[in-house]
């Protein structure tokens, strides 16, 4: 069956339009310039790049609602939407490395999360997943750090992703 690549552009067009984000928001997210994104949205592209797969994770779409697309279905979304940062449970947080629990328990806001896939061999994804958890460091940021702290964030985690993890 072949994949339509036009298809998916326009499915993750009206995504990013029915959350209310332009090119350039989205753009600058991925770390990519508009034109790349523009070629995604017209179905200029011919596989699955993590360009792509960032841009359904900005959109909230869950894992393999990329090959349903291509293949004619419909996407489905995550029931968090993923600007809003997750709770984070830990059975026993007795085994996290002291240092990062005192991190965690440490002033500041959880600002944001992100689980991201490792790269294994060839490019696919290996079994393995670095967890992120974006924290203020104190209680008492004014919303115009906490804002400035995020787009830090933002671009921290677009270089991570485009580095495949």
């Amino acid at each position: 069956m072949d994949r339509d690549w036009a298809r998916l552009g326009a499915a993750l067009r009206a995504a990013r339009e029915d959350l209310g984000l332009g090119q350039r928001d989205v753009a600058d997210r991925i770390g990519v310039t508009r034109n790349a994104l523009r070629n995604i949205e017209i179905g200029m592209i011919s596989r699955v790049t993590p360009t792509v797969r960032e841009y359904t994770r900005i959109v909230g779409w869950t894992e393999g609602s990329i090959e349903a697309v291509l293949s004619g279905s419909e996407p489905t979304r995550e029931a968090v939407p993923p600007d809003e940062p997750a709770t984070v449970t830990v059975d026993s947080p007795e085994e996290l490395p002291v240092r990062i629990q005192a991190a965690l328990a440490s002033g500041g806001p959880v600002l944001d999360t992100a689980v991201i896939n490792l790269p294994g061999e060839d490019g696919e994804d290996s079994e393995a997943q670095m967890v992120i958890v974006v924290k203020g460091r104190t209680g008492d940021a004014t919303p115009e750090q906490i804002r400035r702290a995020l787009l830090q964030w933002e671009k921290a985690e677009a270089q991570i992703r485009r580095s495949g993890g």
